[in-house]
């Protein structure tokens, strides 16, 4: 330069594009055993915090270029970031929205219809026969259901 100045690097831009590519990585918490409440917030919050700072480094660019490097990688950084972004939030409204119930589906304090099931021995087993209760005994108040989707 004449001036004798160099241009800096524009951190901001970097900053805020590895802050929002943490946002999509930060999927993968679940496979680390975190608690997978907060994820869906990490993954919209941190690509929110990178955005501004991208907006914020293409702002510096634009407005003091003989400075500041990044008119054009910061425009580029800044649409991939409003990318991710919006897959982010639409991501996050997904996980969040619960299915519509069932109109089959028993209710709470309903009565579970009749059915009958072998146990592990291959007998098979009513729940008829289980709220009975046994022979000279009480009834039972409750049966705990508990579905088995593997092999014995």
């Amino acid at each position: 330069m004449a001036d004798g100045t160099q241009k800096r690097s524009n951190r901001a831009l970097w900053l805020g594009l590895l802050l929002v590519v943490l946002g999509v990585l930060s999927n993968g918490l679940y496979f680390l055993g975190v608690p997978a409440p907060p994820i869906p917030w990490i993954s919209l919050l941190l690509p929110i915090v990178g955005l501004a700072f991208v907006v914020a480094g293409v702002w510096r660019a634009f407005a003091r270029p003989a400075i500041y490097r990044g008119k054009v990688v910061g425009s580029l950084a800044a649409a991939l970031c409003t990318l991710i972004l919006a897959a982010s939030v639409a991501g996050f409204v997904i996980s969040r929205r619960l299915p519509a119930p069932s109109a089959g589906t028993p209710q709470v304090g309903q009565r579970v219809p009749d059915f009958t099931l072998p146990d592990s021995e291959g007998h098979p087993v009513s729940l008829s026969t289980l709220l009975s209760g046994s022979a000279g005994g009480a009834p039972p108040k409750a049966v705990l259901l508990v579905f088995y989707r593997g092999y014995w």
